[in-house]
């Protein structure tokens, strides 16, 4: 699979490269025009891309596994279910699906019918996170928690002989 996955790497570094390669140096925003040969480099490019992450996950169970996999590893990297993120307005890190960047977010109104919303660019925007990042406040209460719960433990089966 490690050879597939860095096909499809590849492939999505050649097609980002390519998406810029078309766009002028002096381009703010709106239409972009490129020429026959731009064109048909970004159709490669994509086609390509396309056809990396077919080889990779060729079924919908293919990629649902992977999904799985993907969401299995970021758990045991300490992410958590975003469900579970502070509701106090605090900020913390989430991911996003169909994103491949860390945001900063916070949970606006009360649960369960407020909802996420990312900071990006001085501005906020609604997102619907599959994973939050425990904050350092949340890893050392929870540590605490463990400590107390261990020397109550510990007392009860002293007491208790």
């Amino acid at each position: 699979m490690g050879d597939r996955l860095d096909k499809l790497n590849a492939a999505i570094k050649a097609h980002g490269e390519s998406v810029l390669a078309s766009i002028p140096a002096n381009h703010h925003c709106g239409v972009v025009h490129v020429d026959e040969n731009q064109w048909n480099a970004l159709e490669r490019a994509g086609s390509t891309e396309r056809q990396a992450r077919a080889d990779l996950m060729p079924t919908e169970q293919d990629a649902i596994n992977l999904m799985s996999q993907a969401v299995t590893r970021l758990k045991e990297l300490g992410w958590k279910e975003a469900i579970y993120c502070p509701k106090d307005g605090s900020e913390f890190d989430v991911i996003d699906p169909g994103s491949t960047g860390i945001h900063k977010a916070h949970y606006s109104g009360e649960w369960p019918t407020g909802g996420w919303m990312v900071a990006s660019d001085g501005d906020l925007w609604p997102s619907h996170p599959c994973l939050y990042r425990p904050t350092e406040a949340e890893i050392a209460e929870r540590e605490e928690r463990i400590k107390r719960f261990r020397e109550i433990a510990a007392k009860e089966a002293t007491d208790g002989e």
